[in-house]
């Protein structure tokens, strides 16, 4: 990938350039879909009038705005944040977007989607394609969806590449304090299961870092434990930056030791029981 300047006025820096563990994580999450879905009941999927009304009122954190409508039986949206534009389909009376397949619930029972929801869908715009995975962009993409959470009748809020699915509310309330300063949403733009020999692992940080992490489990341990641990974790690496993985504490400030694996795409991280 040759140097470049994206849209925020900054340097990407290809392979072999002056930062290669910036380049690594570029270059293994140039091929993640970033997107985020908004289920409705079948039958119930705004329209654009209805999008452009959340975007008229006042926002909390992401200020947008509808730069281009194409006829209503298209089913999209351009709409236009911080000077990126970002798209959203399935709009009535449209047919519905497709999703993902999803994995896990935050704040919500499954029985939500039963009958199966019908979808909209928003992912950074065309002229985002080789940036769709940079922090700036996916910010403003987690924000926007924040706002659109105000969409009358909304289910659950969907982040692909997690696989994860949220109550509004929890999407919301999570999102919002991230982009204010806060903590990382761990639970929600990523998550957790148990693997192999009760390994820890996340689902959705490489989108963030470039690397998935792989919490070795100490004997005895409670799986809600392992998770909480696994989520400050998470927190630390995506606040501080990968450059700060070898100085990631527990809750009680003691070291944990770190290992990446040979091809880097996860990060082992373990403590003495």
């Amino acid at each position: 990938m040759e140097n470049q300047t994206n849209l925020l006025g900054e340097t990407m820096t290809g392979t072999g350039g002056a930062n290669p563990f910036a380049d690594d994580v570029i270059n293994k999450t140039g091929s993640i879909s970033t997107a985020v879905s908004l289920h409705f009941a079948p039958g119930h999927r705004p329209d654009a009038a209805d999008v452009s009304r959340v975007a008229s009122l006042p926002a909390e954190n992401t200020t947008f705005s509808v730069s281009h409508r194409p006829k209503a039986d298209e089913g999209w949206l351009e709409i236009l944040a911080m000077g990126l534009t970002y798209d959203i389909s399935g709009l009535a009376p449209g047919v519905p977007a497709a999703s993902a397949h999803v994995e896990h619930l935050f704040g919500l029972d499954a029985s939500v989607l039963d009958p199966p929801a019908e979808a909209l869908r928003l992912v950074p715009g065309p002229h985002l394609v080789a940036g769709s995975t940079l922090l700036p962009v996916v910010r403003i993409l987690a924000g926007l969806g924040a706002e659109l959470a105000r969409l009358p009748g909304l289910l659950a809020i969907g982040w692909e590449p997690a696989r994860s699915l949220m109550a509004p509310a929890y999407f919301m309330s999570s999102v919002r304090a991230w982009l204010s300063g806060g903590v990382f949403p761990s639970l929600g733009l990523t998550a957790l299961s148990r693997g192999d020999d009760n390994v820890m692992q996340s689902e959705g940080l490489k989108l963030f870092t470039g690397f998935e992490i792989l919490l070795e489990p100490i004997a005895g341990e409670k799986a809600q434990d392992a998770a909480k641990l696994a989520s400050r974790v998470i927190n630390q690496i995506v606040q501080a930056g990968v450059a700060e993985v070898s100085s990631i504490q527990d809750a009680q400030g003691r070291q944990l030791t770190v290992e990446f694996t040979a091809e880097r795409s996860q990060l082992r991280v373990w403590r003495k029981g």
